[in-house]
């Protein structure tokens, strides 16, 4: 394709209709950002963007705005077609965006989220008199697909799907074997009976169905040489099976190819589950062989198909430190062998502990424990109702008939529920129970302790909407609760191998580290199986609060050139590569090791050390060193910890705090200001420094230290004001159910009531 043909193209895109219809937009109090680039990557940088365009426009403040930022834009695909629905986000009120996005532009529709969710914009498709797309129409039959696939209910335990109409179901299978090699089985489609599984062979396509049977017994079919597009056939494959709709022979057919085409890697192909439930379903005597080849991915659709088979490989993944495998296994146990979900945890719990396997997989259990506990609580509720709705049916007949017999009024009944709220706080409140129930062994209560550490002051609260008995039982549980914790938790640590962002939550627990803390640290950086996260949470803590020492450094040196050369990406954590921290450890107690460390970090390669090796000027820090990172500084380079870096550094060898060298930059022309604002947040407690790439408006930890510096009396008014916009900007105040951990309404009433003793404070711009 010429280079006139790809400019053509392009401007046919959607992108290109889309852009063109964007810059139509805006008017009287609404705005609209322009198209993404990579730094737009959430909806908060979308915010700030909208900050900054107000501000150098001259838009009030109070305007409404719309904008997509760079995840939304992985709708698009290479050559700018739609693959998917743009989520448009906004802000302001939600009235006034409704109105100025409007219909959107021609060809295409927006779904309005509502004032809690985004709009949607996605082509207009044609549809025949069955609801069906052309099969060449892309976006149509993606839309199909999307309704297909939404489920019509879904719970912890369970996902259902509305049945297809017939005309639906046809133009599915239709599609898959278009895609399939050979020809399709005169029974598909027609009311002939399906191929039992058993009748298929193990690895191969079914031919010996009478169906299926087209050649001569004398002579061999002949070999379809026509490679199946899997990719495109897991698009069709996943409705069929959310109906049990797949046959023996498609399976059979899917399963030859795919194993095939994905020999060594099945998990890879992105349509496996289904077929995996299929296999299952149909009883395929391969299916074991796969569901063993799949490994612990497939825990899921194991534990759909409980049988003792399943069970033993659910154990296997369990013991071997699977959290999903965890919970299969638990469901399988409870179905199969143990009904009763205190009695199957204890069980579990009891193995677990004694191979031993990992923490982490207690806590996995006892989110097990808690869904089905929830599972069975919500399938008695909807039982006792539905036996009160025909107790109150037959009391209306009843009273029908005596109306009928004596003129007299109809009995009026009314049902009530205990309200959202309430509600809400149920899995809080049984976690609480579960860390002091003496059915449960210690492990399981342990994790419950831990689970409920940050939710407890919700439960409280909560209790205060139940009714008298209720409440009084709820309160008794959390004074339980509080009474056993500190034995519970002493000693225990997060789980250092999940997601960076759930160990960021969770920080300001650390901002002081008591004796047990610093002993679980400690043994966490001596624990060989701690992976390089983990290292990289507990040396840092260590570190900053002066704790950690010859013993912590000597534990990791056998580990150091192997593991933590590798890259590990810091953007969004709030603490630095482990060989950073390790470095500046050796420095400061003048290890042998420090000139290892130190040729390491001058070497060319790898490269991702070169925009972090002047980070390991905190350690022994001398003006030499100052002066570098201060160069690096004003160089314009990218800061990835320079300036917080150089402030702490410079604090150390002047003898004073951080947020006093930190304030003296403010208006140098030499640093930008929105990183100075970022340290000077950062460093308000030098014993837990915040490295976060930005300021984390979800965080607690960045919420504290922005209403410390906004009321720090020995800062200058220029340097509260940074902390008071940032205060104003955290999500705290605009946007509190996106705080992690969630506030309680005791914090969020405190979090107002200080901003609104502010409220005539100016803050900076």
């Amino acid at each position: 394709m010429g280079t006139d043909t790809k400019r053509a193209a392009r401007q046919r895109s959607d992108l290109s209709r889309i852009k063109a219809w964007w810059r139509t937009l805006g008017g009287d109090r609404f705005a609209v950002l322009p198209p993404p680039n990579r730094s737009r990557y959430t909806q908060s940088d979308g915010h700030e963007d909208a900050a900054e365009m107000f501000a150098v426009r001259g838009i009030s403040t109070d305007a409404s705005f719309a904008y997509w930022h760079w995840q939304s834009h992985d709708a698009f695909d290479r050559d700018g077609d739609l693959t998917g629905e743009l989520y448009l986000h906004w802000g302001g009120d939600h009235a006034t965006v409704t109105a100025g996005l409007g219909d959107g532009p021609d060809g295409y529709r927006i779904v309005n989220g509502g004032p809690q969710g985004a709009f949607r914009l996605d082509r207009v498709t044609a549809v025949d008199g069955d609801g069906l797309p052309d099969p060449e129409d892309a976006a149509g039959v993606r839309q199909l697909l999307a309704r297909l696939d939404t489920p019509s209910l879904r719970t912890a335990e369970a996902v259902e799907y509305a049945a297809p109409t017939p005309a639906e179901e046809r133009w599915l299978h239709d599609r898959l074997w278009d895609l399939l090699p050979g020809e399709r089985p005169a029974a598909e489609g027609t009311d002939a009976p399906a191929t039992d599984a058993t009748d298929l062979p193990a690895t191969a396509p079914a031919t010996d169905t009478p169906a299926a049977t087209t050649a001569s017994p004398e002579e061999p079919a002949a070999t379809d040489l026509t490679a199946p597009d899997l990719t495109a056939a897991a698009r069709f494959v996943s409705p069929l099976e959310h109906r049990q709709a797949l046959t023996p022979d498609e399976t059979g057919r899917l399963l030859a190819a795919w194993r095939e085409a994905y020999a060594g890697r099945l998990a890879a192909w992105s349509g496996w589950a289904p077929v995996l439930h299929a296999l299952l379903r149909q009883e395929h005597p391969d299916s074991w062989d796969v569901a063993a080849a799949l490994g612990p991915e497939a825990s899921y659709v194991l534990a759909a198909h409980p049988s003792p088979r399943s069970l033993e490989l659910l154990r296997a993944w369990a013991l071997s430190g699977n959290g999903s495998a965890v919970r299969g296994w638990y469901r399988t146990h409870r179905t199969l062998r143990e009904p009763d979900p205190h009695l199957a945890a204890r069980t579990l719990s009891g193995e677990l502990t004694a191979h031993p396997a990992p923490e982490t997989t207690q806590t996995a259990l006892l989110d097990a424990l808690r869904t089905a506990e929830a599972e069975d609580r919500r399938t008695a509720e909807a039982e006792a109702l539905r036996t009160a709705e025909a107790d109150d049916r037959r009391t209306a007949d009843t009273d029908a008939r005596r109306t009928a017999d004596t003129g007299a009024r109809p009995t009026v009944t009314g049902r009530g529920g205990r309200g959202a709220p309430a509600d809400a706080a149920l899995p809080l409140l049984a976690t609480v129970r579960y860390a002091t129930d003496d059915r449960l062994p210690r492990p399981l209560r342990v994790a419950a302790a831990a689970a409920a550490r940050d939710t407890v002051e919700r439960v409280r609260e909560a209790a205060g909407r139940l009714p008298a008995a209720e409440a009084a039982e709820a309160l008794a549980a959390v004074e339980r609760y509080e009474a056993a914790r500190d034995d519970l938790l002493a000693g225990t640590g997060p789980d250092l191998t999940g997601y960076e962002g759930g160990l960021c939550d969770l920080y300001h627990h650390y901002r002081t580290l008591s004796p047990a803390d610093v002993r679980w640290l400690r043994d966490r950086l001596a624990d060989p199986s701690t992976g390089v996260q983990g290292i990289a949470f507990c040396l840092e803590l260590l570190y900053a609060h002066g704790e950690a020492g010859r013993d912590d450094l000597e534990a990791l040196l056998p580990r150091w050139k192997k593991e933590l050369t590798k890259q590990y990406r810091t953007t969004y954590t709030e603490w630095r590569h482990p060989l950073t921290t390790l470095t500046c450890l050796a420095l400061d107690l003048d290890h042998p090791a420090a000139a290892d460390l130190l040729a390491w970090w001058a070497k060319p390669k790898p490269l991702w050390k070169n925009p972090v090796r002047l980070l390991t000027h905190l350690g022994a820090p001398d003006e030499a060193k100052a002066a570098e990172l201060w160069e690096f500084i004003v160089s314009g380079g990218h800061d990835t910890g320079h300036l917080m870096t150089w402030v702490l550094l410079r604090a150390r060898l002047d003898a004073t705090h951080p947020l006093h060298v930190a304030e003296r930059l403010i208006g140098d022309p030499a640093v930008r200001e929105y990183v100075l604002h970022r340290v000077l947040i950062g460093v308000a407690d030098p014993a837990q420094p915040l490295w976060h790439y930005a300021i984390d408006p979800r965080s607690h930890s960045w919420w504290r230290r922005a209403q410390e510096v906004a009321d720090h009396p020995r800062l200058t008014d220029a340097a509260r004001a940074i902390g008071l916009k940032a205060a104003r900007d955290h999500h705290v105040l605009r946007y509190p159910a996106q705080v992690r951990p969630v506030l309680t309404e005791g914090e969020l009433a405190d979090a107002r009531a200080w901003a609104e003793a502010r409220a005539d404070r100016p803050a900076a711009d």
